[in-house]
């Protein structure tokens, strides 16, 4: 009878394990690449910039198509908070770029002035 701890039969063992893996990880590669919506795929969706609040909250100022969303990102889910009514402005244009916290403040202000006009709705 064999040894079942000879170096053949490890051999064997590690072989095996070894050729499980390179399939393993061959496959996961195609399924990577077969994927929709993943890396190389055009899309009209992107962040321009976000602002955490806290280690669980954060505003993200998301870019869809040519309109801009102020969305608020929390532990309870994800709520749109604001719809730019123009793109804030891209680094680079029209001078020094300003901080996405100040880019807030001014359109916060902005919609508040709006929302207590008389006629505003809120």
């Amino acid at each position: 009878m064999s040894d079942p701890l000879s170096w053949s039969s490890m051999l064997r063992v590690v072989a095996g394990l070894a050729l499980v893996l390179a399939v393993f990880f061959v496959l996961l590669r195609l399924l990577r690449r077969m994927q929709p919506g993943l890396a190389g795929a055009r899309t009209d969706l992107r962040l321009v910039a976000a602002l955490a609040l806290s280690p669980r909250e954060r505003l993200l100022l998301v870019q869809v198509g040519e309109q801009q969303l102020l969305l608020g990102s929390s532990a309870q889910g994800l709520r749109r908070l604001h719809v730019l009514p123009a793109p804030l402005p891209e680094r680079g244009q029209g001078g020094a770029p300003l901080a996405f916290a100040e880019r807030l403040r001014r359109v916060s202000q902005r919609a508040g002035q709006r929302d207590s006009s008389p006629g505003g709705t809120a």
